[in-house]
């Protein structure tokens, strides 16, 4: 029996997580608040600016560290002629965002012979994918330990700081010389490029959320000069900061 599309909202009062795999292709959205979403070794933030489509089958982990707002879909058999890669993540448009939260008032009990739904669901799908063919990099390696776990975790708090490497092997219970052979090991890059890679994804998720200057979101990633982050950004995005921004707002 063909499986139609429909709308998931749900309000989280507290902390949750889940891990599983839908039987439909799944985007995955936080009106409100913010979703963590791990799938294999890699790991995305999805605050409402971004969204994250994701393929049939797929597992994946979900949590938030606090109160969310899920107004997620999933579509049905016959709304994309192509089976889609695991997972894409990207910055929602502001028409994409009011097509989502305009689709959370058809649940799963709503007819299947609604064509106005029907239609509006096959619109969603058709620019879904566009958006999703223009991936974002925005994902960390997955700590596998709880040690580097707790170390990530430390140095993610203080991405506006050059952290004592030594204070986060101690948080870690590692010596300093574990834990370097560990970032290489567990998130196959060094610490350093590894905390630079996380500066230029919080970079991308304030950009996206409009509200800092250029200067702000710059010196809230560890960089002296807004020159310096322009330049970094530039190297890591393909596009400068205002084009980023300008870009994803459309």
């Amino acid at each position: 029996m063909a499986t139609i599309s429909h709308a998931y909202h749900r309000v989280f009062d507290e902390p949750f997580e889940i891990e599983r795999a839908f039987d439909a292709d799944y985007l995955l959205y936080a009106s409100t608040g913010t979703f963590v979403l791990d799938i294999g070794h890699r790991r995305w933030m999805l605050p409402p600016q971004r969204a994250a489509l994701i393929a049939r089958g797929t597992v994946i982990a979900v949590r938030s560290k606090g109160l969310a707002t899920a107004s997620s879909v999933l579509f049905g058999d016959s709304e994309f002629d192509a089976p889609l890669p695991i997972c894409r993540v990207f910055g929602l448009s502001d028409l994409a965002r009011q097509m989502i939260l305009y689709v959370m008032r058809w649940d799963s009990g709503r007819p299947s012979c609604d064509e106005t739904a029907n239609a509006f669901f096959k619109a969603l799908a058709s620019v879904a994918r566009d958006l999703a063919a223009e991936e974002d990099e925005t994902w960390l390696p997955k700590p596998q330990s709880p040690g580097m776990a707790v170390s990530v975790a430390r140095m993610l708090e203080d991405l506006d700081q050059d952290p004592d490497f030594g204070s986060l092997a101690e948080a870690a219970r590692l010596s300093e010389r574990t834990l370097a052979r560990k970032f290489d090991a567990e998130l196959g890059m060094s610490f350093r490029d590894f905390r630079h890679r996380a500066r230029m994804v919080r970079a991308k998720e304030m950009l996206l959320a409009g509200r800092e200057s250029i200067t702000e979101i710059g010196l809230a990633c560890g960089f002296e000069s807004t020159s310096s982050f322009i330049k970094a950004f530039r190297t890591f995005a393909g596009a400068t900061p205002r084009q980023y921004r300008m870009g994803k707002a459309g």
